[in-house]
This record gives C-alpha cells, sequence and structure tokens, in this order.
C-alpha cells in the first residue's frame, strides 16, 4: 500500500474509532448509516425526595430551593412538606429522559475494496458525524438541565405560595420538625400503597433544625422503612444528635446522617447519594481528639448503624473504611495516623462480628477537608467515612 493511500486509511479508521467513541460516553446513540439518528439521556431510575421545611422562613425555603435543583433528576418525584403543620406544600414528577436528533446522519459502510478517494469521503463524513453527534449530546445536556431547574423552580413556587396561604402556619409556633417527619412517613405509606417498591431509594430529607427544635426527639408514629434520611443544620449537641439519630433508625430509617452547620455543604451530595442508591455513611459522630484515634462512647450510635447495614441490609456487600485528618502535625504523619483512625472502626466492626474480608481500611491524611481548619472546623476534619459497596448484597 502507498503512504498516501495507508494515510487515507487510517484517517477513515479513526475517523470510525472516533464515531465508537462518542457512542459509549454515556448517552445512549440510536443510528443507522444514511439515517439522521437520535441521542437520548440516559433512562430514568425511578426516586423519591421527601422535603421537610419552614415555608414562614425565607432562608429556609431558599436552601430548599437550592437543594431541589441541585438533586433534581428525571424520574424524581419530589414532595415539599411543611415542619408546622406536615401539610403537602407541593408535589411533583420531573419530566422524563430527553432525546435530540443528531443533524448529520452517519456514513454509509465503505465497499470491500474502497478506492483512495472513497476512503477520504467516507473519513470526512465520519467526522462530520463525530462532531454532530458530540453537539447533539452537548445541546441534549443543556435542555435537560434546563427542563430539570425549571421543574425545581415550579415546585419551589407551588410551596412557597401554599406556605405564603397559610400552608405553614397552621401548626403555630416554632418550627416542629418531628411534624413533618410523621408526615413524611404517612407520604411514604401511601406511596408504597400506589406500588412504590422498597427497592426505589427515598431521601427524607429535613432542611434545618433549631437548638430549641433538637430538643425534642422526634416521634415518629408510622414507619420510615428503607429510607435515607438526612438532617441539616441540626443545632443540637452530640446527645441530642445521637437521640434523634436512634429514634429515626428505630422507626426503620435505613440510615441517618446528621450534618451539623459546618458541614452544611454537604448537605447536597448527601441527598444525591441517597438517590442514587449508593452507601456513604460520613460518621459525623466519629470524630477524633487531636493526634487521637481510639473510638469514644459518642461514636457508639453510628458505629451500631454501620453495623446493621453490613450485616442487615447489605449482609454480603464489602466496605472501605477511609480515615482522615486535620492539617495539625502529629508524630508519625497524618496519613498514619488517618490510617489508624480508619483501622480502629474497622477493627470495632470486626469485633461485632463482621468479616475481615468484606473490609478495607485506608488512610487520606489531611486531604479533602469537609471544614476550614481552624479551631472550630479542625475537629470536623478528624473523621471517618464508610462507602458500602452493595454489588454482592
Amino acid at each position: 500500500m502507498t503512504a498516501p493511500r495507508a494515510a487515507l486509511a487510517a484517517g477513515a479508521a479513526g475517523a470510525a474509532a472516533l464515531v465508537v467513541l462518542l457512542s459509549g460516553c454515556g448517552l445512549p446513540l440510536s443510528a443507522h448509516a444514511g439515517t439522521a439518528p437520535t441521542v437520548s439521556a440516559p433512562a430514568a431510575r425511578e426516586s423519591v425526595l421527601i422535603v421537610v421545611t419552614d415555608p414562614d422562613s425565607a432562608a429556609m425555603l431558599k436552601a430548599t430551593a437550592e437543594l431541589v435543583t441541585a438533586t433534581a433528576r428525571a424520574g424524581e418525584r419530589a414532595l415539599v412538606l411543611s415542619d408546622r403543620s406536615g401539610v403537602v406544600l407541593a408535589t411533583s414528577l420531573a419530566p422524563p429522559p430527553l432525546t435530540v436528533r443528531v443533524s448529520v446522519a452517519p456514513p454509509a459502510p465503505l465497499p470491500g475494496h474502497p478506492t483512495s478517494f472513497e476512503q477520504a469521503s467516507h473519513a470526512r463524513a465520519a467526522q462530520r458525524y463525530a462532531g454532530a453527534v458530540k453537539q447533539a449530546r452537548a445541546l441534549l445536556t443543556k435542555r435537560q438541565r434546563a427542563e430539570l431547574s425549571a421543574w425545581a423552580t415550579s415546585i419551589m413556587a407551588t410551596a412557597a405560595k401554599a406556605g405564603a396561604h397559610g400552608g405553614g402556619a397552621r401548626g403555630g409556633g416554632d418550627p416542629k420538625p418531628g411534624v413533618g417527619l410523621d408526615a413524611a412517613a404517612t407520604a411514604l405509606a401511601s406511596l408504597r400503597e400506589a406500588g412504590t417498591g422498597a427497592d426505589i431509594p427515598v431521601v427524607v430529607a429535613i432542611v434545618g433544625v433549631s437548638a430549641t427544635a433538637a430538643r425534642s426527639v422526634p416521634a415518629v408514629s408510622a414507619g420510615l422503612q428503607g429510607c435515607a434520611v438526612a438532617v441539616n443544620d441540626f443545632a443540637g449537641d452530640s446527645s441530642e444528635e445521637s437521640a434523634w439519630q436512634q429514634a429515626l433508625l428505630q422507626v426503620g430509617a435505613s440510615r441517618v446522617t446528621m450534618l451539623v452547620p459546618a458541614t452544611g455543604t454537604q448537605f447536597a451530595s448527601v441527598v444525591r447519594q441517597g438517590l442514587d442508591g449508593s452507601v456513604t455513611d460520613t460518621l459525623t459522630s466519629v470524630l477524633f481528639g487531636p493526634g487521637q484515634y481510639g473510638l469514644s462512647p459518642a461514636a457508639l450510635p453510628q458505629l451500631r448503624q454501620l453495623l446493621r447495614l453490613l450485616t442487615v441490609r447489605y449482609p454480603r456487600a464489602t466496605a472501605t473504611i477511609d480515615g482522615y485528618t486535620d492539617d495539625l502535625p502529629v508524630p508519625g504523619g497524618n496519613l498514619r495516623l488517618s490510617g489508624l483512625r480508619a483501622q480502629a472502626v474497622m477493627n470495632w466492626l470486626v469485633s461485632q462480628g463482621v468479616a475481615a474480608d468484606r473490609l478495607q481500611a485506608f488512610g487520606y491524611g489531611a486531604t479533602d477537608p469537609v471544614a476550614p481548619n481552624t479551631p472550630d472546623g479542625q475537629p470536623l476534619n478528624r473523621r471517618v467515612v464508610a462507602v458500602i459497596d452493595p454489588a454482592l448484597g
């Protein structure tokens, strides 16, 4: 084969490979030679987000709007409930995944013994097609985001209007997250009766709990079986946090994540993980003193929650235990200290009957802080995170 002919063949092969590569970028591509194909967003997985918020607080409504927008996805059902009265302020189903048509049809296959001219033409057509597919995918992503953002805006407009017309004030007095949680449990029971299966991810998100509200442990009459509960801006102390966790686990919550004001930036991430069905448990109560790696009594409620996940819900799953530190220098280095913290949690799980070959412990030192490394933020960075892989469960 002559050098020019070899170069043309290589160009055609490269263009064809580019089309194949674009076809595997995560957005399904339906294409037939000579016909303009379509690009579709991934099929929606059903999920439910139940948000408990204070409709009388502009700050809480703003935080709710940010959460709903940041976690919106095709196929999601969202409910916004009042923490004063338990009234449903808004409920809606997200729009389905979109499809966009590619502006250029894929090139027809080359004949068995193509000429150099045919190869060059095919290479140019394949390049044009690959560019059109890439452009269609970008347009699809933009449109899907715009639709979901408009959907989230519509939900919050409805919730704000309902609150302004008394939907949130009928409970009177200070917000009572327990009232909203009770309403969330009732809403969940209704969804289950309507056909929402136990395998569909459900997240109950409480947008904020004041110091006054934190003193009243929620008494939920109905169950929260299978739900992930995320509590943001919890202003209570560690004993109140532990009491809330225990109360919610006792009524069936699969896991409870309590975020204090300093860790509020993790709220949307925790909710997204719950809606994805993945299990990343940030053990906010498993914190350590400077340079320490021993487990304190305050860590036991969350350790027992993690143990329950590994022995009851995912009895065959594997888990990775990740340890972290603040940025203060310690003898032996922060990397070693973070590993000892992760190992302490792993050793506790093994002592409670979890097989050691299901667990791995890693230390990451002072990387990935969740709070500024100031005197107030450093204790939050001395933490452990458990990542459960339920693939085997």
